[in-house]
């Protein structure tokens, strides 16, 4: 009906327009205070989002300096490298070995005689022994090539680690077994039953397979004193310390020096990482709160207390001492960290290095603690950030609200329909009238011009 333009039959007025242009007046206002309805609730929403992140990535860095093990990391260093690497736990005690690596933990490896790769080596079993274990392998006549033989050792049924593989060199095909583990405690035993001009003939003439590698074990000295192990990763020689050896030493290196610290480099770093998390909140609230005095514009939370609030007591937390912390480290002012005139945070590094290398467990003690800043400051933003927290609140209202107003926009227009086709039956009807009128008009006229004259005189 809205694109009917025709004019009344009678009148020969526009009717559609009529009714258009009525219809708009009612509409148009109501429809532009739907959409800055809308538009206010979705930039509050994205206000609430933006808060919400970078209050996330605030908590982040809170969580590196106040979790159970953000002071209790270990750095590790050695004088030469190459020869062993390391990993310490918070058990590790800071300090200096020397340490030699005498000799690397080997598998023990067997291989056979040299024979035709395609060679069938008829039905018998294959007892292996790998160290106090053992188990056995059938084969079966036709299955009996050196390629087969390796694969029913690989895939026998309670096999105890031993792998077996073919290899071909000039003289022929070996069958070459080796176990999965290092050490002497893993060596391996091959007896061979059944054919014994088949099977057999993978042993020497001792009966025996032929030792490629012998099985060994690892062997370092720490400080003189030396330790041995089944594998090459050896468990807390040093508490707390992980070694890997994986070169034995040279006449040109014979020893390495291994040093064991707090790891004060990624404290350093997390403190760093908390100040431009905390700046990136205090920026995206003054943007979001800021008036411009000059074009007389205000930023979607201008105005909002809970926003007023989280600022108010970040900067009071920042700013009292710390319940637990020690001196010389009672706040975060004795750490290096200054606050500037809009809010933002400032960090002296030189200041906050020589505090971790002087005090790293004070520095501990005012992030760390049961009390401690770090645990403070993330109660706080869950407050406001967190899933049941303030700003999530004012989310969950503004979605209900912009609910609301869709269907109230979905009322508005089922009104409008109905409107306009009430306003078109009112034009309609009165076209019809003004048709009436018209023709009684045009009746009257004629009935005045058919009129007798008298006198000659009109």
């Amino acid at each position: 009906m809205g694109d009917l333009k025709l004019p009344g039959v009678g009148s020969g007025f526009p009717i559609q327009t009529f009714v258009d242009a009525t219809v708009n007046a009612e509409k148009a206002p109501k429809e532009a205070l739907f959409n800055r309805r809308g538009t206010d609730i979705n930039v509050k929403l994205s206000s609430y989002a933006s808060l919400g992140v970078v209050l996330d990535d605030f908590k982040k860095s809170l969580t590196k300096l106040g979790g159970a093990e953000a002071f209790q990391k270990r750095s590790v260093s050695f004088s030469e490298s190459g020869f062993i690497s390391a990993k310490a736990d918070q058990n590790a005690v800071a300090g200096s070995y020397t340490l030699v690596v005498d000799k690397l933990a080997q598998a023990h490896k067997v291989s056979s005689q040299s024979i035709d790769k395609e060679t069938k080596l008829g039905a018998g079993s294959l007892d292996i022994k790998v160290g106090e274990q053992s188990f056995t392998v059938a084969i079966e006549e036709g299955k009996s090539t050196l390629a087969e033989v390796a694969q029913a050792i690989n895939s026998a049924e309670g096999n105890k680690g031993v792998k077996a593989t073919v290899v071909n060199d000039d003289e022929g095909a070996r069958l070459v077994l080796f176990s999965e583990k290092t050490g002497t405690d893993h060596q391996l035993e091959i007896d061979v039953r059944g054919d014994a001009d088949g099977l057999s003939r993978l042993l020497d003439t001792e009966g025996n397979l032929t030792e490629v590698q012998a099985a060994q074990n690892a062997e370092i000295t720490i400080d003189g004193a030396k330790v041995t192990s089944q594998s090459n990763e050896i468990k807390d020689a040093v508490n707390g310390v992980t070694l890997t050896v994986d070169k034995v030493n040279t006449e040109e290196k014979p020893s390495t020096r291994l040093t064991i610290g707090y790891d004060k480099g990624a404290v350093e770093s997390n403190v760093k990482s908390f100040v431009e998390a905390f700046n990136k909140v205090v920026s995206t609230v003054n943007k979001l709160t800021k008036y411009d005095a000059e074009t007389k514009q205000a930023g979607p939370l201008n105005g909002d207390t809970s926003t007023r609030s989280l600022m108010s007591q970040l900067r009071r937390m920042l700013s009292e001492p710390v319940e637990g912390a020690q001196a010389p480290l009672q706040n975060l002012a004795d750490l290096g960290v200054t606050t500037n005139k809009d809010g933002t945070i400032a960090l002296d590094e030189t200041r906050l290095k020589k505090q971790t290398s002087d005090n790293f467990e004070k520095v501990g003690a005012l992030f760390a603690s049961d009390k401690g800043l770090s645990k403070q400051l993330s109660t706080m933003v869950d407050e406001f950030g967190g899933k049941n927290g303030i700003f999530s609140q004012r989310t969950e209202s503004l979605n209900g609200q912009m609910t609301k107003l869709g269907k109230e926009k979905e009322s508005f227009s089922t009104y409008i329909e109905q409107y306009e086709k009430r306003v078109y039956k009112q034009f309609s009807a009165m076209d019809i009238v003004v048709a009436q009128m018209n023709q009684q008009l045009s009746s009257v006229i004629s009935a005045f011009e058919n009129m007798p004259t008298f006198g000659n005189k009109k």
